[in-house]
């Protein structure tokens, strides 16, 4: 089985499914799931499938008619949870994309963009978690969270390049920093704004930077969840069978929700 798990068993079951359900505007990418799963499974605290599950398949218009399509795909969808989540525990690095001779890959850059962007529409869901000031985490050293201020921008950046002009308002010390050492560079080459050409320029810069950017943010999650009372060091690894009694669509929800089985996760 390989470490990366882009390339894991767990894509030739999931990746037809999402194939199927493309429709225009709700098209999902297995590397958007995993960057996706992958921020799920970075973010410390409770987070019930409930609450990431449904937008996930909201996001790739994904919907069963036969029950046992459905059941195939959400046990796949688990196994490559607990995958990640066994990586995390181990330390070992969430990031898939290597860079070197893979950036010959014609696919490379649109894969960095889904996974990044899969990763980002889980931080934005938890904000106080991921957007926090370091005062309202004082648990975690003041040098990570502001590494981490450095670089949620520049995942953002890749996620949503149209909003690189709200991130960085300013593209003159991008250019003098990094341009400015082209050869052939001269100063009267500078733009004092933003345009597609600049705008992709900083897309790639950022992308050359992801494992460093994904590197920050495994770090930021450890301490961030070591210093939350009551949390446990790593989430428990999700079950993919049933242990015990068979639970009734009226019965509590397993997950400690407190909602109805059938109105939680046995919707």
């Amino acid at each position: 089985m390989t470490d990366n798990l882009l390339h894991g068993s767990e894509r030739a079951i999931i990746e037809p499914f999402l194939q199927r359900f493309a429709d225009g505007e709700k098209q999902l990418s297995f590397e958007r799931l995993l960057g996706y799963l992958t921020g799920v499974v970075l973010t410390p605290g409770r987070f019930l499938p409930s609450e990431w599950l449904q937008p996930l398949m909201d996001e790739g218009g994904i919907e069963f008619n036969e029950l046992d399509q459905g059941k195939l795909f959400m046990e796949q969808i688990m196994l490559l949870y607990n995958r990640l989540n066994d990586r995390r525990l181990k330390s070992l690095d969430l990031c898939p994309f290597s860079g070197g001779s893979d950036l010959l890959d014609s696919g490379y850059f649109q894969g960095v963009v889904d996974w990044t962007t899969g990763l980002h529409d889980v931080m934005t869901m938890r904000t106080e978690v991921w957007g926090c000031e370091a005062e309202e985490a004082p648990h975690v050293p003041a040098d990570l969270c502001e590494e981490m201020a450095h670089s949620l921008p520049l995942l953002w950046a890749i996620a949503k390049p149209q909003d690189i002009p709200e991130i960085v308002p300013d593209p003159l010390p991008f250019q003098r920093n990094l341009l400015s050492s082209a050869e052939l560079w001269k100063e009267e080459m500078l733009k004092e704004s933003w345009d597609d050409e600049l705008i992709e320029l900083f897309r790639l810069f950022c992308i050359g930077r992801l494992q460093q950017l994904v590197d920050a943010v495994q770090r930021y999650s450890t301490a961030y969840g070591k210093g939350m009372t009551g949390y446990p060091a790593a989430p428990s690894p999700v079950s993919t069978m049933r242990r015990g009694p068979k639970i009734g669509r009226n019965d509590p929800c397993p997950c400690n929700s407190g909602k109805k089985y059938k109105k939680c996760c046995g919707s």
